[in-house]
């Protein structure tokens, strides 16, 4: 598993709603295509979370991806347990509410997860600036709040190459290092967005917030149950 976390300081002063700094959480999910006998699947890749540290008033940074198709589970259970650990605050990422959620959901259904959170309040990025002319991702919003971006690679980069790292085809470690800078310039600018909101955008109202469902219906868990607990009984060999 590749993982980095990291502490830059901050100067951010929240233009962006009528809440707290210290609830807002940035969440992006990438994910990238792998095949198998049965045709094409959509995995999760990797996460990124950042937040303003209450105590220190410092910004962590966490960035992490799988190396082969088996950390999937792995990874899945670690955005699960920082979505449980931080379910008051809100979520905030561009197309996060749409995309991601979905994305999310459907691996938690594929691979048999019961998440220990039942909600997470999201402020989407895409929905909140209710601009037609900014649906076109994250990058046109950063230009249009004024904040420079440098990458040197485009968002669908990962869905395409990331199944090269998984695979540890030739010059995957190059693959996960530009990835991994793709991830952190955005990571970094993250909150130069709530500083410039209201350049452009009113101040929004926190109870506007989308209520996302992760919770499994109960048919669903008592048959993932039952599996689990056949597979306890049954004999080692």
């Amino acid at each position: 598993m590749y993982k980095r976390e990291l502490k830059l300081p901050s100067q951010c002063t929240n233009n962006f709603y009528d809440g707290s700094l210290y609830d807002l959480v940035f969440l992006d999910l990438e994910w990238c295509r792998d095949f198998q006998k049965n045709g094409s699947v959509q995995k999760i890749f990797g996460y990124t979370l950042t937040r303003i540290l209450e105590d220190s008033n410092e910004q962590y940074i966490k960035i992490q991806f799988i190396e082969s198709s088996t950390q999937e589970k792995r990874i899945i259970q670690d955005i699960l347990n920082d979505l449980h650990s931080l379910q008051g605050k809100y979520f905030v990422g561009y197309g996060l509410s749409t995309s991601d959620m979905f994305c999310l959901r459907q691996r938690i259904d594929a691979l048999d997860f019961i998440p220990k959170v039942d909600n997470i309040r999201i402020l989407d990025l895409q929905r909140t600036s209710q601009r037609t002319d900014l649906n076109q991702g994250l990058n046109n919003l950063f230009a249009y709040l004024g904040i420079p971006i440098y990458k040197r690679i485009k968002g669908y980069y990962v869905f395409r190459n990331g199944i090269k790292v998984l695979r540890k085809e030739k010059g995957y470690e190059t693959i996960l290092n530009e990835i991994y800078e793709y991830c952190l310039e955005d990571a970094e600018n993250y909150f130069h967005i709530i500083s410039n909101w209201q350049t452009q955008f009113p101040l929004i109202d926190r109870h506007k917030h989308q209520t996302i469902n992760l919770k499994i219906d109960p048919r669903s868990e008592q048959r993932i149950r039952s599996r689990q607990g056949a597979a306890l009984q049954r004999p080692s060999h």
